[in-house]
């Protein structure tokens, strides 16, 4: 849209000077002048009082410089929105967790039915990471694991709520003495009462539940020996099992392993499966699919064939 002639007379309210304005606008001095004396003719009124070669604004030129503004910044926001809309044919979608490429590839065939024109651009990172690239705009919607939503009010739609769970050699005293209890849970005193002398095995710094567990050793004021650390849960699994440490998992992945003994912790730990989006997304219909298509997906598939393999 042109709106070059409301910079014209900006550039000259600015300046006060018609050779300083016509210079910063890379237009002649003549042409300047030329549109000014014609704008006035229009609007019945000088815009400018004239004296000494140094141009102020009238009341008049006052109130067009103000709606000049408005009108200059509401065709800037006007610009981004249409590039918004049109830029929907793609969408930037992140991914902090393995399940939710997984997810991806599952409802992507369905997604293509109905909108086989859209590009889809993955990418995948750490929560820290893919909750910047939404704070920056370069990525439209991102599929995360999060231990809080808080921060993101208002730009986030939760799917899924999941326990956390700790993990413990079979072969560990207590976890020997828990044997026989089908409901076997922690608190934060015992546990640390039995387990503080274990070597532990944790999520990457800037994952989800690495942000849970530094949250819970905080409040505890404990500072555990890390035997290793790792993104994988069947790492962490093996590892428990081979007696090299104990860790935390998602009870999604707990199964049934005779060398491994998971505790619910008391209060529980929880991460949240969600998807979070740009503040300024204007929500197109594909957007609107693949969010409904990941709703129906998470509450179809979750407790059955959703095996969370990454510890995002």
């Amino acid at each position: 849209m042109d709106i070059r002639y409301l910079e014209y007379i900006l550039a000259l309210a600015e300046t006060g000077n018609m050779t300083k304005a016509a210079k910063k606008l890379y237009i002649s001095q003549p042409t300047l002048s030329q549109f000014l004396t014609k704008q006035e003719q229009e609007l019945g009124s000088p815009l400018f009082e004239r004296s000494g070669g140094t141009y102020l604004l009238t009341p008049v030129g006052n109130l067009y410089a103000e709606y000049a503004k408005k009108v200059i910044s509401l065709t800037s926001n006007l610009e981004k929105d249409i590039k918004r809309v049109s830029n929907s044919s793609r969408i930037r979608i992140g991914t902090s967790a393995s399940s939710a490429m997984q997810m991806l590839s599952c409802i992507l065939a369905d997604f293509r039915k109905y909108y086989p024109k859209v590009e889809l651009v993955l990418s995948d990172d750490n929560l820290w990471s893919t909750s910047n690239f939404i704070s920056k705009g370069e990525i439209d919607l991102a599929f995360v694991t999060a231990n809080s939503m808080e921060k993101y009010r208002g730009q986030s739609i939760e799917l899924k709520k999941e326990e956390v769970v700790f993990a413990a050699p079979s072969s560990h005293p207590y976890s020997q003495k828990a044997s026989g209890n089908r409901q076997r849970s922690l608190t934060s005193t015992q546990l640390l009462e039995h387990f503080h002398g274990s070597p532990f095995i944790l999520q990457h710094k800037g994952s989800c539940i690495r942000y849970l567990i530094e949250d819970f050793f905080e409040k505890e004021e404990f500072n555990p020996t890390i035997a290793c650390m790792t993104s994988h849960v069947q790492s962490i699994c093996d590892m428990v099992s081979s007696n090299i440490g104990v860790g935390f998992i998602p009870v999604e992945y707990q199964l049934p392993h005779k060398m491994i003994t998971c505790f619910s912790l008391e209060p529980k730990l929880y991460r949240i499966h969600s998807i979070l989006y740009r503040k300024d997304l204007i929500m197109t219909p594909p957007h609107k699919c693949l969010i409904d298509l990941a709703k129906t997906y998470v509450n179809t598939n979750y407790n059955g064939d959703l095996k969370l393999m990454t510890l995002h």
